[in-house]
């Protein structure tokens, strides 16, 4: 069920005319669906409708400001990336946000949050049955001429404005961006004088707080570099790498530990950074913690530093497991040393401890935000 710019739809009875597409993959399962921008001919509401063709799942939603969980449980969670974006919508290629979708206990209504680099959004709907929604008229002169939005072919609606369900516009963004600064900028500032500032980069984490100290340095292929910290925070990897998932507030893409060895080394990837916090070789109550952005682990072979051989074998088994393939699409103008990688990747389980305690961080950290008056930011 593929449709175009500018057709006009009967979806539950109601009239819409598409108006923008956008296409995601989700990075834990790779499975890829549409979601179509849609304004009501009558009332020009706006609307949201969402095709999985994979699942065989259908659904409606718009925009709200806040969303009330009660009675609803978590049924999907994950990492969506732009694919494609065309009309007028204010994604691009590559843009990405963390997910997580509900459902209430009938299992036909959906809420949807979404956190992107400028906070939490979210989105009430319901399921449709396919029958639902049926093509009324076909716009020819649009049909495969999909262009990426920009501001010369863009659309503006009056009624109510225009709020991705999973991003603010740009337009909107701004506009909003203003009050929020005047509301905001103060509790923001009581917020930052009370040490409350959060830390987004594992880099930047490790680098000022004295819960570690820097070792060395690791040089890579094209002048990237890989650094390396031993904690002082605590003598267990698992102590480690919580810490540093609470420093960034749960942000991680990908995380999991190494559960066929002893070493149990764990492995963090985000989407900028790739990091890996493991016991020394030389010194098991000594655990080091390397990071580095996403191009060094691309571009470099270079061993752990102090790693023993089942450290290492798992940092390259996990990046080539879950980040090489997004990655090569990234540096497509770079080469790769895990384009011959010949060892098997890991078997990856997005239930994992590590991804459960993450998920549960960055919800919490989410909640805080929105009480606090947080969540946007100029830009978007």
């Amino acid at each position: 069920m593929i449709f175009s710019i500018g057709d006009i739809l009967e979806v539950d009875g109601s009239e819409y005319k598409i108006v923008g597409k956008v296409t995601y993959r989700n990075t834990v399962d790779n499975c890829c669906w549409d979601e179509y921008r849609m304004i009501s001919t009558v009332g020009r509401k706006e609307a949201w409708l969402s095709i999985d063709e994979t699942y065989k799942e259908y659904s409606i939603s718009h925009v709200v400001l806040r969303a009330n969980l009660k009675g609803f449980h978590e049924v999907d969670r994950g990492r969506e990336v732009v694919i494609s974006a065309s009309g007028n919508v204010d994604v691009e290629y590559g843009d990405a946000a963390f997910f997580v979708e509900y459902e209430d206990s009938t299992e036909e209504k959906i809420i949807s949050e979404e956190t992107w680099d400028d906070g939490a959004e979210y989105s009430e709907g319901y399921y449709l049955d396919e029958d639902e929604i049926r093509l009324v008229s076909s716009n020819s002169q649009t049909a495969g001429s999909h262009t990426s939005f920009s501001s010369s072919n863009s659309q503006t609606f009056s009624s109510g404005g225009y709020q991705h369900p999973k991003k603010m516009s740009k337009v909107t963004g701004i506009a909003v961006a203003v009050i929020l600064i005047l509301v905001i900028s103060m509790p923001l500032l009581v917020s930052a004088l009370n040490g409350m500032v959060f830390k987004k980069s594992i880099s930047k984490y490790l680098e000022e707080d004295s819960g570690y100290t820097y070792s060395t340095s690791i040089t890579g292929q094209e002048q990237q570099k890989a650094d390396v910290y031993e904690a002082v925070v605590g003598n267990d990897v698992d102590t480690v790498a919580k810490d540093i998932i609470n420093a960034i507030n749960g942000e991680t893409e990908y995380v999991q530990e190494d559960s066929e060895s002893s070493d149990g080394s764990v492995a963090i990837l985000t989407n900028d950074e790739y990091c890996i916090v493991y016991p020394s070789e030389e010194d098991n109550t000594t655990i080091l913690v390397q990071v580095s952005n996403r191009k060094y682990a691309y571009t470099s072979d270079n061993d752990l530093y102090h790693g023993s051989s089942r450290s290492r074998r798992y940092f390259r088994r996990f990046y080539y497991s879950t980040g090489y393939s997004s990655d090569s699409d990234r540096y497509s103008d770079s080469s790769s040393p895990y384009s011959s990688f010949s060892d098997s990747a890991i078997d990856y389980n997005s239930s994992n401890t590590y991804s459960t305690y993450s998920g549960s961080v960055r919800q919490s950290s989410i909640r805080s935000r929105s009480s606090s008056g947080g969540g946007l930011s100029s830009g978007k």
